[in-house]
Order: C-alpha cells, then structure tokens, then sequence
C-alpha cells in the first residue's frame, strides 16, 4: 500500500529532532525516526505554505534564505507541490 493512515508527532528540544509514530496497540507514540536531519545535499523544501505569513520571523527569516541562496549551506531551494489531500490529512 502506498498510502496508508498513521499519526505522528515531531519533536525538538533544541538540541535534535525527533519523529515517533502512534502505536494503535498500544494506544502510545514509539520512537520510530530518531535524530531527523535535512540532508546536507538537499535542494527541495516541501509543507504546508498556507499559513507562513504568522510564522515567527526567524523562521519566515530562515525558510527565505533557503529560497534565495543565503542559507548556512549557500544552496537555493525550490518548492515541491504534491498537489494532493494526502500530505496534508
């Protein structure tokens, strides 16, 4: 199946971001993708762009310099649409 239901829930403490997964058996959220990094070679940025303009402006101030080249990596990133309900349900 390519597409299936799951719920998960990303977290950061400022020092590593974490991704765990709601076990249904359980009824409680696993651990499943420690240590979530952007790779260092990546040049597609991909979410929701709906609601950027409330952001916080260090993070519009980040995710602009992705855009423009003047990121920590100097690289210019380029939206992905996935144009389906499927990302965003």
């Amino acid at each position: 199946c390519l597409y299936s239901s799951s719920t998960f829930f990303v977290l950061t403490l400022g020092s590593g971001t974490y991704g765990f997964t709601l076990d249904e058996n359980i009824g409680e959220f696993v651990l499943s993708h420690p240590n979530i990094k952007i790779p260092e070679d990546s040049k597609i940025l991909s979410f929701n762009e709906a609601n950027t303009h409330m952001w916080d402006e260090p993070l519009q101030e980040v995710v602009a310099g992705w855009r423009n080249g003047t990121g920590k990596n100097g690289a210019s990133f380029t939206s992905r649409y996935i144009g389906s309900m499927v990302g965003d349900v």
